[in-house]
């Protein structure tokens, strides 16, 4: 009898755009509209929001929220849900730099419970709506301890950052949750040796080795913070070392939407460029993350933006649509106002092809004004 082959089902990615996964920190920022306190809670920004990290394929969100887990839990549960439905991960960021005290692990493993671990096991909470992992922004290096002390002292902290790990990972084994996942961030230098002119006195490869497979025995993946880098090879030679040497945890690269014309990246063309370039070297699903959803924001908001000729057709009593004719790799702003001065941003659409497109609208209030302008960001 003569034996058929197996078939073999291979799925791949449509597009190396479709397969990229890149992350954002998401962090409070009262002080901008594009800080979580600003935005999670209120419907329409939220979906604005998603809109954006869906069209720039970011698959995770690092999101600061404060007390709000535990303070309005029921908006924190429908913003995960809102974040699941889009495909994209939700880890709830914490970020204190005194945490490495012994002293201080008492209150921040309270809050680890109280924001995380109480939040997801209340009473109704379903799957889409709860935190999907746990990120750290520990920084020792931060401290003003750190500055004052020798390449030994420094070592220190990071053995306290070591164990600041291990307490946590080991409070998730004491409430039931042993595998719940935890990344971290971490600068990019912290592996040098004192050989290579390195600032942490590590006492030899070993003991630098031995401390990386310690943390990796805690968390799930680390971030790399490249931010104050601008080209290619000097991003790959400072986390060759940890990319090499992962230790069983995931490891990818963290860029800081630094954009500007004194900035690390001149304009967004060049911000945009380096991201593709990462991800095309480090493979789409190892990079990039992207500090953060504000600064990213912020930058694009500066792009020159152009008036668009429209019309409008009312369809039925209280409904209508604007039309008006698209192009291609264009991002469409549909504002509203009722008087004229207050304009709210309802829809942020970008088209892959050009052609004639429509936008239902609802006649709510007895008068209404809308306007759409468009803008393009090079190389995105």
């Amino acid at each position: 009898m003569r034996l058929l082959p197996a078939l073999l089902l291979v799925v791949s990615c449509l597009s190396a755009q479709a397969c990229k996964s890149r992350s954002v920190w998401f962090w409070q920022d009262t002080n901008s509209p594009y800080g979580s306190a600003n935005i999670v809670g209120t419907n329409a920004l939220e979906n604005q929001t998603v809109a954006f990290l869906q069209s720039r394929f970011v698959k995770r969100v690092y999101g600061s929220y404060g007390q709000k887990p535990v303070t309005a839990p029921t908006v924190i549960a429908a913003w995960n849900a809102k974040l699941d439905a889009a495909g994209i991960q939700s880890q709830c960021l914490f970020s204190q730099n005194t945490w490495i005290f012994p002293s201080n692990h008492a209150g921040f493993l309270s809050s680890i419970s109280a924001r995380v671990i109480n939040f997801n096991s209340a009473p109704g909470r379903t799957l889409p709506q709860k935190f999907d992992a746990i990120h750290l922004d520990i920084e020792p290096q931060a401290l003003d301890e750190w500055d004052a002390t020798n390449a030994i002292g420094k070592r220190d902290f990071l053995f306290l950052l070591r164990d600041t790990y291990a307490a946590l990972r080991q409070h998730l084994t004491n409430e039931g949750v042993p595998t719940f996942p935890v990344y971290a961030d971490l600068p990019a230098f912290f592996d040098n040796l004192p050989s290579g002119g390195g600032s942490i006195g590590w006492t030899d490869a070993a003991e630098r080795d031995q401390w990386f497979a310690d943390i990796a025995g805690s968390l799930t993946g680390i971030t790399l913070m490249a931010f104050d880098a601008s080209s290619f090879s000097t991003i790959s030679n400072r986390v060759s070392w940890e990319r090499a040497n992962t230790f069983g945890m995931d490891v990818r690269v963290g860029l800081e939407a630094d954009i500007g014309a004194t900035n690390t990246w001149t304009n967004t063309a060049a911000f945009n460029a380096m991201m593709q370039t990462l991800e095309t070297a480090f493979g789409f699903w190892d990079a990039v993350d992207i500090q953060s959803y504000a600064l990213w924001r912020e930058a694009l908001a500066t792009l020159p933006v152009l008036p668009v000729v429209a019309a409008i057709k009312i369809k039925a009593p209280l409904t209508g649509e604007i039309s008006f004719e698209a192009e291609a790799d264009w991002t469409y702003l549909i504002h509203q106002s009722f008087n004229l001065c207050d304009w709210q941003e309802i829809q942020r659409i970008e088209f892959q092809q050009s052609g004639q497109m429509t936008f239902p609208v609802r006649f709510t209030e007895p008068r209404g004004f809308w306007s759409i302008t468009r803008f393009q960001e090079p190389g995105r």
